[in-house]
């Protein structure tokens, strides 16, 4: 997941962005560095994913998946359909 995306989400739903820091403080999550070797990754799988309306950070999740030889878990059922040029396992979890 992109943890901005999700700060984002709370934060334009009307959360106190001090509260979206209390309630995340606490979850056993993973913040991956977004460095070069990773960005470069993200960049080239846009020909492969725009036409399925993906995002920047739709990319990196799959990028990322795709690196660490990861599940990219997402409620995006299109992320379905460029799993398998982009090489990684999506489990859509909705």
């Amino acid at each position: 997941m992109n943890y901005a995306e999700v700060v984002s989400h709370f934060v334009h739903a009307g959360m106190p962005a001090h509260e979206v820091d209390v309630m995340l403080q606490p979850l056993p999550l993973a913040v991956v560095p977004a460095d070069q070797a990773l960005a470069t990754l993200a960049g080239r799988l846009r020909r492969l994913t725009s036409e399925a309306g993906l995002s920047l950070g739709d990319r990196f999740c799959l990028a990322l998946a795709q690196r660490d030889g990861l599940q990219a878990w997402t409620s995006d059922q299109n992320w379905k359909k460029v799993a398998d040029a982009a090489g990684v396992k999506v489990v859509a979890i909705r």
